[in-house]
This record gives C-alpha cells, structure tokens and sequence, in this order.
C-alpha cells in the first residue's frame, strides 16, 4: 500500500444499482463509530485487503465520522496457503473452515499413530485415541502459532505432525521421552 492507492478511487456502488464491499464497510465504520459509541475498532482480515482499509478509513475520516480520539485499525495477517502455493481451499473450492482442519489434523495424527503402533505390535486403546486428538490439535495449533502473524504461510499436514524439526508432535514427544527418563531415575518432570 503505497501513495498511489491511497489516491485512488474507493467505489461504493456500481453503476447498476449494486453495492460492494466498500458500501458496507463504510455502514459498519459509522454504525460503529457513531451508534456504537466505539474509540477503537480493529479489522482483522489478510494483508491483501490492506489497501481497501486504508481507503475505507480515509473515506470515513473525510466524511466526518470518526469523532476526536477514535481509531480504526486494519490488523492484516498472512495467508494459508496450499502446497502448491496457492490460497488453501477445499477440494470444492471453497476455504476450509477450522472444524474441518482440526478433524483433518486429528485424522492424520490418529492415522500415523495407528501405524506406529501396528509396527510396534502395540494395541490401540482409548488412551491412544485420546493422544492422537491432542497430538492433532496441538498440530495445528503450534503450526500457526509459530508462524509471524503477517507472513503468508504454505500449510502441509505432514509437516505439521512430522515428528522431526519445528513441530508441536516432535516437542510433544520429546517432552514424553524426557518424563520416562525422569520416572526411571525415581522423579517427574514438571
């Protein structure tokens, strides 16, 4: 976002008769500011949209709507990305939503934990049941954590439960290897 898109046109509705997304932020703007009474208002959205906020809020500031004192902030953050680099959708081309990613990580964590245990000649039980929903969760939770919160970012579910490297399972299983070695020394770790 440079000057020249500060100095571009902001287009509230077509010509047709049709409003765009720029109509209806700019009515949630001077709802907010002047119904709501609110002095901070946070976009959160992903960097792309950076310029269409930075724009709206110039709109709003020369309509006179934002009072003395209030602030209108964009926080942008990157975008997930698939493999192939490209902005992560499902199969139908739509973006994934969060219950399904975490179904999605705790399928492939229980998945890989299965296998592991087979080759161990180890039987699955509802403990280890329970640990592959949290070796899931802590996937996914840990790989955008990680992450700077602007940086675009491409999403792997095999990275993501990768035993080796920067990975919530990797920590997680260290973190299990270091209790045994505790208890068989007569402790625990914290």
């Amino acid at each position: 976002a440079g000057p020249a898109d500060s100095e571009a046109g902001l287009l509230v509705q077509k010509s047709d008769g049709g409003f765009l997304y720029a109509t209806t932020d700019l009515a949630a703007v001077r709802h907010r500011l002047q119904v709501e009474k609110a002095r901070r208002v946070l976009y959160v959205t992903d960097a792309g949209q950076s310029s269409h906020f930075q724009q709206v809020f110039e709109v709003a500031r020369r309509a006179g709507w934002v009072p003395e004192g209030a602030e209108l902030v964009h926080v942008p953050f990157g975008v997930v990305q698939g493999e192939d680099g490209k902005k992560f959708k499902t199969r139908s081309g739509d973006t994934v939503k969060l219950r399904d990613l975490l179904d999605e990580a705790v399928a492939h964590a229980t998945e890989d934990m299965k296998s592991r245990f087979a080759a161990d000649g180890r039987k699955w039980s509802e403990e280890a049941e329970r640990t592959a929903r949290l070796v899931g969760l802590a996937a996914v939770k840990y790989a955008d954590l990680s992450m700077n919160r602007e940086s675009n970012y491409r999403f792997s579910y095999r990275k993501m439960l990768s035993l080796t490297g920067n990975t919530a399972p990797y920590m997680l299983y260290a973190f299990a290897r270091i209790n045994g070695i505790y208890r068989k020394m007569g402790g625990e770790a914290a």
